[in-house]
């Protein structure tokens, strides 16, 4: 094994087992498996064992105190599956789940390098029986319906046969808790024997998933070493009876490092000169794989595939803060998950008829499409989606070059948002001159909601107008609707305070008071589970980069000066009491020149889920915040930003000695190598790509040929 690619359990200080089965969760794409202890399967044990499938959920109406036309109607939860790494073992008259066996945990290792899951147990029965068991586990990435699983029961001081069975009994663990960010339902799904494999079904949603086991004889005789193979098959129950067989076990297991060794071959970050820093990007990385659907009918739920927050909800965070690593490292990625969005237009059509306006309004938290954010404050009136959404798929073409997918799929997601801003936007006379104004709206920052011209909000919006006059002149379609396009999004409005020389992030922002900080206890964040929405609107305080994400994005509209002034002021009214929020931070730190701030940040991001910084790594991982961290290294450290081909400079810290990775730019490999004081582009020979050095670093672009 690669001790570099290595995550280890004895290795970390936090031990509490919820935690080590998040860290140490394996999926791919479609399962997704949390690291519970095989033996202890019962509801005595500590633990949230457990396991899920992307876009396998249940509802139920949401039950309001007092309902309202347009409210979201229903709750849609996605479905914790049985423990499919539980065992039950008897030797003899003793039975595992019967009785207490002792179990000393020796080794539990993630090898990030395969995408494989390495274990070792000493177990003894109240009897004095001893033995060792050894698993290797993981979720197949190329055959996304199988997890697969090795069993081996070394050094065993008795002759008696093993029983092994492979118990698929549902243990339910609801949250008991007020935080809204945590799902605390329980979903009791219905089971169906059918010989060899069962049905599951979500009661409400009628959802069907079948699962069978393939593989293992059941009973093994003791001796030196015995091993019995698990092989599970989940897949959408409209297929069952399902009885093709699978391959060996050293088949799933080659065909595993292949696709790991490609994954790493794109997307690895090498860094010099901090290793707990190059395990955590890399553990983020590992991650971010495990938690992408590939269907093109899934997306990338909050928390992966590794826990119930959020419950299983896909957000805007998708395509603001994972995209732009798939788009960059595997654009084949990046491409089934805009391809989702695509697939749930016609839901996002029906919710902007709901809502009186043309066009389309995308979900702000969904699986099927559907809204299902109870509070419209910080949910439907997050109408940035609608701008986020498109401004990934610009970035796709930008970087790739594939331009026929978005024809063929993104372009009518980019004209239906287009007439969707042009009918909820107004046209005003505001500062003594007509403007286009976006009421009634809640940007990134939720702990200002309902307000007039979020100036985040206004500038996706506007790029979202262009982009769409952009393809409607080079499709010939929407022609009708280019100049309304054209003025809404010539006279959007941005507020400006020239006495302060701040961008406004509202109307409003800059005229209330200041959140008061120094009397907040530490304890009293999240703000959110302390304070009533209503205390927390009327202050200035930002939960999370709004503006500053704003300018990040489009950092060629505004001067050196200005990112700088507005940066200093918003990172003093800013808690980062969400998990986004730090990335965001530690890249402008970066481009303004403050790289020991941006490392300061940069180590939050990289090390979240290790360090249980937020304090929530039970409930799954932070999937978002993993790719901020690889922002905070390409955007930030190394400069990254689209500007009719790709610009790069060096901004690294002082604690890094060299920074080296890889991007995919117009389907060429670029290798990019930062040390001090220089960037250098590696390309393949007779590449179609054109370097030119610039006073800041490094300007890649297509040669044009000519035809």
């Amino acid at each position: 094994m690669d001790k570099r690619f290595l995550l280890q359990a004895q290795e970390l200080s936090h031990q509490k087992p919820e935690y080590l089965e998040t860290l140490f969760a394996v999926g791919n794409g479609q399962i997704g498996v949390r690291a519970g202890h095989p033996l202890k399967v019962n509801a005595n044990y500590p633990g949230n064992p457990g396991a899920f499938v992307n876009g396998f959920f249940d509802s139920e109406p949401i039950q309001y105190g007092e309902w309202a036309y347009g409210y979201a109607k229903e709750h849609q939860t996605i479905c914790k599956l049985p423990n499919l790494r539980g065992l039950s073992l008897s030797i003899g008259q003793e039975q595992s789940t019967d009785s207490v066996w002792q179990t000393e945990q020796i080794q539990l290792t993630l090898n990030m390098a395969e995408g494989i899951l390495h274990e070792f147990y000493h177990v003894e029965t109240p009897l004095g029986k001893a033995f060792d068991l050894e698993m290797q586990s993981f979720a197949s990435m190329t055959r996304s319906e199988f997890y697969v699983c090795r069993y081996t029961i070394k050094n065993a001081n008795f002759t008696e046969p093993i029983t092994v069975s492979h118990p698929l009994d549902q243990r339910f663990t609801v949250n008991q808790t007020d935080d809204p960010r945590v799902a605390n339902k329980e979903h009791q799904l219905l089971k169906e024997e059918h010989g060899d494999y069962a049905i599951w079904t979500a009661p409400h949603s009628q959802k069907k998933l079948a699962i069978r086991v393939i593989g293992g004889d059941g009973q093994i005789q003791s001796g030196e070493s015995l091993t019995t193979v698990f092989q599970l098959r989940l897949q959408e129950a409209e297929g069952a009876p399902f009885y093709q067989d699978a391959v060996d076990f050293e088949t799933f297991v080659a065909e595993q490092r292949e696709s790991y060794q490609q994954f790493w071959a794109a997307s690895d970050i090498e860094i010099t000169g901090d290793q707990e820093l190059q395990m955590g990007i890399r553990f983020n990385l590992f991650h971010l794989n495990q938690g992408a659907g590939r269907d093109g009918r899934t997306n990338f739920a909050a928390k992966g595939l590794t826990g119930e927050g959020y419950e299983g909800h896909y957000f805007w965070d998708t395509e603001m803060y994972l995209l732009p690593f798939f788009t960059y490292t595997n654009p084949d990625i990046a491409k089934a998950l805009l391809t989702y969005r695509a697939t749930i237009l016609p839901q996002a059509q029906k919710r902007a008829q709901e809502l009186s306006q043309d066009g389309a309004l995308f979900a702000w938290r969904t699986i099927d499409g559907q809204e299902t954010s109870a509070y419209y404050p910080a949910g439907t009136a997050q109408l940035h989606i609608n701008a986020d959404i498109v401004y990934a798929f610009q970035l796709y073409e930008r970087v790739t070059g594939d331009v026929r997918f978005i024809e063929e799929v993104g372009s009518e997601v980019v004209f239906e948002t287009a007439k969707f801003w042009l009918s909820y936007g107004d046209f005003i006379e505001k500062d003594g001159k007509l403007s286009f104004c976006i009421n009634g709206v809640t940007g990134p920052d939720e702990y200002s909601a309902l307000v007039n011209n979020n100036f985040y909000t206004n500038k996706m919006a506007q790029n979202n107008l262009y982009y769409a006059i952009e393809l409607a002149k080079r499709y010939e379609k929407n022609m009708e609707l280019i100049d309304q396009w054209q003025q809404a999004a010539d006279l959007m409005y941005f507020g400006y305070d020239a006495s302060r020389g701040l961008t406004k992030q509202d109307d409003e922002f800059l005229e209330q008071s200041v959140w008061p900080f120094e009397e907040t206890p530490a304890a009293n964040y999240p703000l959110l589970l302390h304070y009533h929405p209503m205390i927390i609107y009327k202050h200035q305080v930002c939960k999370q980069a709004d503006t500053v994400l704003a300018q990040m994005l489009f950092m060629g509209d505004f001067t050196l000066e200005q990112l700088k002034q507005d940066y200093q002021y918003y990172e003093k009214v800013t808690t980062h009491d969400s998990s986004l929020s730090r990335s965001i931070f530690s890249v402008m730190a970066s481009r303004i020149g403050e790289t020991a701030k941006a490392y300061r940040y940069f180590m939050d991001t990289a090390l979240m889920d290790l360090t249980d910084l937020q304090k929530n790594v039970v409930d799954g991982i932070h999937a978002a915040n993993m790719g901020g961290s690889w922002l905070s290294l390409i955007y930030g450290f190394a400069g990254l930003y689209y500007d009719e081909g790709i610009r790069l400079s060096n901004h690294l810290p002082t604690e890094i000695d060299e920074l080296a990775f890889k991007l995919s730019y117009q389907g060429e490999e670029l290798r990019i190598i930062l040390r001090e004081g220089s960037v250098e582009c590696q390309l393949a020979p007779e590449s179609g790509l054109f370097i030119e050095q610039t006073a800041k670093g490094i300007w890649v672009r297509k040669i044009a040929k000519k035809i």
